[in-house]
């Protein structure tokens, strides 16, 4: 394990013994295990891949994927039942809600108790009680049993003691997505303060902004393998992708020249075949001004024939955040009854009301609002696009809300 390497896993596999009924377990063990008596799961299969002081990365997958089987084999938490776990550095977690606290005891002692058992000392935890309870923000509950918070308050709590024992590794399981947006925002920037003074992040959420701002690289887990390590915004097209694929969809990836995956899915009976911006002169551009009109343009080829076609585009930024999204529905120009064959061109227009950047633009043919049922096409990254700022005032953010201004001076009663 390299000196610079915060988290090393080799060839890590985690399999459960499932008993049909609790008798089993008695049956098997009078057989001295020549009997078995219970199926096996596996929950993670063959997992190897490691994380470099500093990095931050997000786990996604769906629900049984082995996320949180991982963050609980590499906290030491579980055994692995064969590879191997190698951590250097002071690690902190928050995985299930209220991990690791005694529901008896109060506030103010589980603080002092999760100390313990992360090796501070009960004077070094007396230092740091008030800016934990300062942060958590439960007041008087600091000293009422735990058994009695709500999971906003658990999350408060196990939050503020985990970021306040200064953690070389901080590994979270869902909990930032838990309680108030006030305590999400002010959780988000503590952790952004960790990362930046060198704490290694492992960051497990459904929440794409919420990956895509805070982590470097993204690693998808399906059935207890990694189905993709890379860039956040790739990972999560792909998963996107492979969560909206049937039985008879295909999923392609395409490396562009930037180093970003293209991803295209679905079952084939349309497909666009050209996106482009178009200017007011009608000449196809990439770099665009400000407030600028412009004609966004996709060119869509149908195979097979279609009941209803429903074109959908998402405008996101560099982060992947989602600057903008509408489709033919929101319109009610969505075609009926489209023969197979035929060449449909769809212009919107509008104005380029964004900040200075850079974005792509995703876009997606099915027969409903819904882009996970009757996927005809899911093409990401299918253009991109900068916006400059040499016109309008100086200002920052994802949208130009074109003010205006008016001073006057107040009257004097």
């Amino acid at each position: 394990m390299h000196s610079d390497v915060a988290i090393s896993v080799s060839h890590l596999t985690k399999t459960y013994r499932i008993f049909e009924h609790p008798a089993d377990r008695i049956k098997q063990a009078l057989t001295f295990g020549r009997v078995p008596f219970h199926s096996q799961f596996t929950a993670l299969k063959d997992v190897s891949f490691e994380i470099r002081k500093g990095e931050t990365v997000g786990i996604i997958g769906r629900n049984g994927s082995g996320k949180s089987t991982l963050l609980q084999l590499i906290c030491g938490i579980l055994k692995p039942t064969s590879g191997a776990i190698g951590v250097t550095g002071r690690i902190s977690a928050l995985l299930e809600l209220g991990s690791g606290f005694n529901p008896e005891f109060t506030g103010r002692e589980n603080v002092f108790f999760q100390g313990a058992v992360m090796g501070f000392p009960k004077e070094d935890m007396a230092r740091r009680f008030d800016d934990i309870a300062a942060f958590a923000e439960i007041g008087q509950f600091m000293e009422q049993p735990v058994r009695t918070y709500s999971s906003g308050m658990y999350v408060r709590l196990a939050f503020s003691v985990a970021i306040h024992v200064l953690p070389e590794i901080l590994v979270v399981d869902e909990a930032l997505s838990v309680g108030d947006v006030v305590f999400q925002h002010k959780s988000r920037r503590r952790v952004q303060e960790l990362v930046d003074g060198g704490s290694t992040l492992l960051l497990v959420s459904h929440d794409r902004s919420m990956i895509t701002s805070a982590c470097k690289r993204c690693i998808m887990l399906d059935k207890g393998q990694v189905k993709m390590d890379g860039y956040p915004s790739d990972v999560f097209d792909y998963y996107h992708a492979f969560i909206a694929a049937k039985g008879n969809e295909q999923i392609q990836q395409h490396r562009l020249e930037s180093g970003r995956a293209q991803i295209a899915s679905g079952t084939g009976e349309a497909s666009v075949e050209r996106v482009r911006l178009i200017d007011r002169d009608n000449t196809e551009i990439d770099t665009l001004e400000v407030g600028a009109p412009i004609t966004l343009e996709f060119q869509v080829r149908i195979f097979q024939p279609i009941p209803l076609l429903v074109l959908s585009f998402v405008i996101r930024d560099r982060l992947g955040q989602i600057i903008f999204n509408t489709n033919t529905n929101s319109f009610n120009q969505s075609p009926k009854g489209v023969a197979r064959d035929s060449s449909l061109i769809f212009r919107f227009y509008m104005h380029a009301n964004m900040g200075p950047g850079s974005y792509s633009i995703s876009c997606f043919l099915t027969s409903t609002n819904d882009r996970f049922s009757n996927n005809y096409e899911t093409r990401e990254l299918a253009c991109f696009f900068d916006v400059l700022n040499q016109v309008q005032p100086l200002f920052y953010g994802s949208a130009w809300l074109s003010p205006t201004l008016d001073i006057q001076y107040a009257c004097e009663s």
